[in-house]
């Protein structure tokens, strides 16, 4: 499979043996850069939006999109042979490197207590899948907390730290 950068965001997937279009991948920004991972099971992506998309080319789905911190356009992304790390290079020079199981992990939240700058080492709860956590909000009073996740599932906590809810 070979992958083409198109215009307003497409990414065009082509048959390296037929060199018919086969497929198209949509996301938000311009399309920068492309690498494949997974054996070429799996694509990135990036471009003016700084978040990186991480596709898998079977099902043609984006399964995780995450922000490269400190970028604002990423101009180049490189994976593993092996698919364990990549690079991500941005138009102001800096090259982040990330391990991929951390980057895309399916429980990448932290919760940290603000006046103390500690990190709650509880959380995420053992055994407990997030997966892939996109948005959340507390209480008026901060007792509950609620979490969005790509499966359109909302999941609530209880924070037993406030003693109101």
């Amino acid at each position: 499979m070979i992958a083409f950068l198109g215009n307003e965001g497409y990414i065009l997937l082509v048959s390296s043996k037929t060199k018919e279009l086969i497929g198209t991948l949509k996301m938000n920004g311009t399309v920068r850069s492309l690498a494949f991972a997974d054996n070429g099971n799996q694509l990135l992506s990036s471009g003016s939006d700084g978040e990186v998309y991480h596709w898998d080319l079977r099902m043609r789905t984006c399964f995780h999109k995450a922000v490269d911190e400190g970028c604002i356009k990423c101009t180049f992304l490189c994976a593993s042979p092996n698919g364990r790390m990549f690079a991500a290079g941005s138009d102001s020079g800096i090259v982040n490197i990330y391990n991929s199981a951390e980057f895309f992990g399916k429980n990448s939240l932290k919760l940290i207590h603000v006046p103390s700058f500690t990190v709650y080492s509880n959380w995420p709860p053992l055994n407990k899948n997030l997966h892939y956590p996109r948005c959340l909000d507390f209480s008026p009073g901060g007792g509950f907390m609620a979490v969005g996740n790509v499966a359109g599932k909302v999941l609530l906590y209880k924070l037993h730290h406030y003693n109101h809810a």
